[in-house]
């Protein structure tokens, strides 16, 4: 499934709080984005529906394996993107 950008930057915010964070909750990824509630709480259930990420029961957000890669496909292409500039 084709991924949109909107996507793709949640990703990335996830796989980069879960390396700051003990857990990561969709208050998280709002603060970090600056982005409202709603927004979010869409966002994150297009990618558990496109199996990209779980939530548990607390609200704990994790990738899944193949959100993982594709997270870490983003991140690295936007590294090398302000490594160019």
């Amino acid at each position: 499934m084709k991924l949109l950008e909107s996507g793709q930057m949640y990703l990335e915010t996830i796989l980069i709080l879960g390396e700051r964070l003990e857990t990561v909750r969709s208050v998280d990824v709002c603060e970090y984005m600056r982005f409202s509630k709603p927004s979010v709480s869409r966002a994150m259930s297009r990618l558990k529906n496109d199996g990209y990420i779980t939530v548990d029961r607390s609200g704990h957000i994790s990738l899944t394996e193949s959100g993982r890669a594709t997270a870490v496909k983003i991140y690295e292409r936007t590294r090398l993107a302000v490594e160019l500039h």
